[in-house]
């Protein structure tokens, strides 16, 4: 727990807040006492996220739900109001460490003690199911340890059994590793998928592992659809039952009132001895803490005394205008535009306030490498944003450009996020680096509520963006390479694909994989094929090759990797389609790929018939062909500017609020958010391109929407 800030507020719908339990991008927990003493955990949503219809909407679900459940073993609702400005949930305070915590810092445990803790959560969760309701999170992170049992928490995914989902098809709601494979899937769930979750739990707390291993999430949710649980371990008593749990079809597992039978009634356990050796002494040390502190003093609000009317004329600039000033001190920046060791300001902007002394100016950084060829292609198409932006007389706000190098390593990154972050002038940052550089900035500008947007990046990492103040602003790993996929469903048709698994590059194969089997994106059949991290490609190209019109998906991201599958392919004679995604995108793949078809998230301005504009307006200022990400990088910026105009002179922390609100048409795709999870929107496959490898080089297509028609 951690010490109230000066900002918090020292009462909340009554209650008495005393710390903080805990905080993310969108909100806070405290520690509060209710009035008559007892004390709860207080979930509060920040304003600007409850702004939002959807997140609202889900919050109010979550309070109902969970106000309505009675089950012994859960946390009880003690209040909430989900129509608050600041929308609030408190529950019942259980002074205990986690499931997961005790596992990792104890181990395993015995057999009796799980028979304990199954018994418990199997009571719980046939409360919840004869509530009509579906958890769908079980895990341990959501298990606290009390010293009279266990406590199942968090329905903030919880719905009614038969409701309509709220997430897009194909999506996972869940925690990768505890949720089932019909959960996995992206389809409908209900009570037995929970039922799987706890064999998950109880497999997990008797070994020390999760049954499905660890790892990048794709390969995760795999092995929880086509592979057996790992359960050696889990003592003898309990090994069938268990794997009577995590049966891949629902239908073949226990109800939780069964398992309640089999456990028997967690008051058979005595209350002294339910948890394993070591870890009574652990929860009591966690509930000391809480329930010897003390009634809280209230929190001191500070803040500038009022201006009296006669002292106006000397009053200090404005917000904007002041952080600009002490930021450009602090950095080393003056009028005339200096140079700091790590930032610039772009050329351009000195005299973007002209003419207007009312509008608000916010600085937009760039965080990249300047060694980087993609970054400065989006250099430029976002200088020429901001230039044709400060022209417009309509402009209610200012933009001034800036840059911040990320030396192209991770460390680099997250160094100058944590500098942006710090500096009160940026308005708000967009990551032009790749999967391994631009992720790492997402945690020190989400600390600090300042919003990063993504144009490259397009690693199932930045999945999570829930709690965060990123956006990515392109289809990401998670949904395959769009525009291949639509190219073969409505192009080739094939009998049957190939999804070539590229063990070198396992995580990112996996991901191919699972959308085109696990979730089935692809018509007609498919299999894999794997190919060893140390292995070419020759032998699986023969096995290809004796059907040589199936298509072939390369799952794989390595450029010389995507070259030896394309050399092996030709010369064992394969005749079908051939496609991969955007990163196979280098020179030796270049040189032997020729005819592949290739997915890619940004578009070519000079062969787009929708950004011809664009791509004269960019000839005339930089003097060349936009490259690569240029447009999308244009459309980065105005999709902030537009954003930045309703913001105003408010704080920072309220953009990503305030973008996520409605939809956004740019040159390049239309950029919308889902309105619960907030993952970036592919409605038709927006953002995604198909190009073709001729000659050494890779030539656009068409855009994902438009293959078919004319393709």
């Amino acid at each position: 727990m951690e010490r109230l800030l000066p900002s918090d507020p020292s009462v909340i719908g009554g209650h008495r807040l005393a710390g903080r339990l805990g905080a993310g991008g969108m909100g806070v927990v405290y520690l509060a006492r209710l009035p008559h003493g007892a004390w709860c955990a207080l979930k509060v949503i920040r304003a600007e996220y409850a702004d939002d219809p959807g997140l609202r909407a889900r919050f109010r679900r979550e309070a109902e739900l969970a106000t309505g459940l009675t089950a012994r073993w859960t946390v009880p609702v003690v209040g909430a109001d989900a129509e608050a400005r600041e929308p609030w949930l408190a529950t019942a305070y259980v002074p205990g460490p986690s499931l997961a915590e005790a596992v990792a810092l104890h181990g395993p445990w015995p057999e009796a003690q799980l028979r304990g803790l199954g018994s418990a959560l199997a009571e719980a969760l046939d409360g919840v199911h004869t509530a009509g309701l579906v958890h769908r999170d079980v895990k341990p992170a959501n298990v606290l340890l009390a010293a009279d049992g266990p406590r199942l928490i968090d329905f903030g995914i919880a719905r009614a059994v038969g409701a309509t989902a709220l997430t897009a098809d194909g999506s996972v709601v869940g925690s990768p590793g505890y949720l089932s494979p019909e959960q996995a899937r992206g389809r409908t769930v209900g009570p037995p998928s929970d039922v799987f979750s706890l064999g998950c739990v109880l497999a997990h707390t008797a070994t020390g592992r999760p049954p499905f291993g660890t790892g990048g999430a794709a390969g995760v949710l795999y092995r929880t659809v086509h592979e057996e649980p790992d359960v050696d371990g889990v003592p003898e008593g309990l090994d069938r039952l268990i794997r009577r749990c995590l049966a891949k079809q629902p239908e073949l597992r226990p109800s939780a009132r069964e398992l309640l039978d089999e456990f028997g009634e967690f008051g058979d356990f005595a209350a002294d001895s339910w948890l394993p050796e070591g870890l009574p002494a652990l929860v009591a040390v966690r509930a000391a803490r809480v329930l010897d502190l003390p009634v809280p003093e209230p929190t001191v609000l500070s803040g500038p005394a009022p201006v009296e009317p006669a002292e106006a004329a000397e009053a200090p600039p404005s917000p904007t205008r002041r952080r600009l000033l002490v930021a450009g001190a602090a950095l080393g920046v003056t009028a005339a535009g200096g140079l700091g060791a790590w930032w610039r300001w772009g050329p351009g902007n000195a005299t973007a306030n002209t003419g207007s002394a009312r509008r608000t100016r916010h600085v937009v950084a760039l965080l990249g490498s300047p060694d980087d060829a993609l970054h400065q292609h989006q250099a430029r198409g976002a200088r020429l944003a901001v230039e044709q932006h400060n022209k417009d007389a309509r402009r209610t706000v200012d933009l001034v450009l800036g840059t911040a190098d990320d030396q192209g390593t991770a460390a680099g990154s997250a160094a100058a996020a944590a500098r942006l972050a710090a500096d009160p002038a940026v308005s708000v940052v967009i990551a032009t680096g790749g999967n391994v550089t631009a992720p790492v900035a997402l945690r020190p500008c989400t600390d600090a509520g300042l919003t990063v947007l993504f144009t490259r990046a397009d690693t199932e990492d930045l999945n999570n963006v829930l709690t965060t103040t990123g956006l990515v602003l392109r289809p990401t790993q998670t949904l395959g390479p769009p525009a291949v996929l639509r190219y073969l469903n409505r192009v080739v048709k094939p009998a049957r694909t190939v999804i070539v698994h590229d063990l070198a590059t396992e995580k990112e194969s996996l991901t191919v994989i699972r959308i085109a089997t696990v979730h089935g994106k692809l018509d007609g059949e498919t299999v894999v094929e794997d190919v060893a991290a140390d292995a070419d490609f020759t032998a699986a190209a023969r096995r290809i090759a004796a059907r040589p019109q199936d298509a072939v998906l390369f799952g794989g991201v390595r450029p010389d990797r995507a070259a030896a599958c394309a050399r092996a392919l030709r010369d064992a004679g394969h005749r079908g389609a051939r496609v991969a995604g955007e990163h196979v995108l280098g020179a030796p793949f270049l040189a032997v790929g020729e005819d592949w078809r290739i997915g890619a998230g940004y578009t070519d301005a000079s062969a787009d018939p929708r950004t011809k504009a664009f791509a004269a307006a960019f000839r005339a200022r930089h003097g060349q062909a936009p490259g690569p990400w240029a447009a999308e990088a244009y459309d980065a910026v105005r999709f902030a500017a537009q954003g930045l105009a309703s913001l105003g002179d408010d704080d920072r922390r309220a953009l990503r609020a305030v973008l996520l609100r409605r939809p956004w048409q740019g040159i390049t795709r239309r950029i919308a958010f889902d309105a619960v999870w907030q993952y970036f929107k592919a409605e038709e496959d927006a953002g995604a391109f198909l190009y073709r490898v001729t000659g050494g080089a890779a030539r656009l297509v068409a855009r994902s929407d438009d293959i078919g028609k004319e393709t």
